[in-house]
């Protein structure tokens, strides 16, 4: 079979065109969300600081009967937020759709990425990358939903009520709540992403199952500061974002041990 060789500059002018498919997406993706500013704002980016929000109500379900004589208090009622600058509104109305955008557009963007290094692989590599293309995008987005509808939710539960004393008021700075949402979900995206990471350093034969599970301890300490770093320190906030990063490194020595398997 004759191979289709092509030079370096070739390469470099495929790279180029790819990016500049990628960045098209993400300012279609970005000019969408522009024109939707109400459904962006006020039924997404806003929705967590009502106290009607799904984790809110959720949460109310299901410990109030465990804690009959003590509610746990969820957001009693709305948050308020203002805004203290005078570009503030339009520089978070362009910055959080551009974020969105590169959300939104994420599947494709990492098509175009599949699509740049398919000529490279093997067919028997190409009908497993077809699997991997179609698991990245879902990992990542449910990070994205894991950090937006639950562990936001419990970040700003325990900001609003954590006092030191009764004097200062807590009134949210528009800038913080929407620096803290963006921190939230796209850190808990990123981080779904680990069997993905594993799966590459097994495939280079940087890792293995065996490694995994031999340093877990020293793997949980390091998951246990990743967690606390994205959250405020409090045990609870930490808790939530530890259990599903176990998961995922429980995933992660499944997923290298059927590599290894395989060669």
């Amino acid at each position: 079979m004759k191979e289709n060789k092509i030079s370096f500059l070739e390469h470099i002018e495929e790279l180029r065109n790819r990016l500049i498919h990628c960045i098209i997406a993400i300012i279609i993706a970005t000019v969408v969300l522009m024109n939707n500013k109400k459904i962006v704002y006020d039924y997404i980016i806003f929705a967590p600081s009502k106290k009607d929000f799904i984790t809110y109500r959720i949460l109310h379900k299901f410990t109030n009967p465990f804690f009959k004589v003590h509610s746990i208090s969820f957001l009693q009622k709305n948050l308020e937020i203002q805004n203290r600058q005078i570009f503030g509104q339009f520089n978070v109305y362009i910055w959080t759709c551009f974020i969105g955008g590169i959300i939104l557009s994420f599947p494709y963007t990492f098509y175009e990425f599949w699509k740049f290094i398919k000529p490279a692989l093997s067919d028997k590599e190409k009908k497993f990358s077809i699997k991997i293309f179609i698991i990245v995008p879902i990992l990542f987005m449910l990070g994205i939903l894991f950090g937006y509808f639950v562990l936001f939710p419990f970040l700003i539960n325990f900001g609003y009520y954590f006092r030191i004393s009764n004097v200062p008021k807590n009134i949210f700075d528009l800038s913080d709540y929407i620096s803290l949402i963006v921190h939230s979900s796209l850190s808990m995206g990123i981080m779904f992403l680990f069997p993905f990471f594993i799966f590459f350093l097994t495939k280079l034969e940087l890792v293995s199952h065996l490694f995994l599970k031999r340093y877990r301890k020293h793997a949980f300490l390091i998951m246990l500061v990743i967690a606390s770093a994205i959250t405020p320190g409090d045990i609870l906030s930490t808790i939530i974002v530890l259990i599903p990063l176990l998961i995922l490194y429980q995933i992660s020595i499944c997923v290298s041990f059927s590599i290894s398997i395989k060669k």
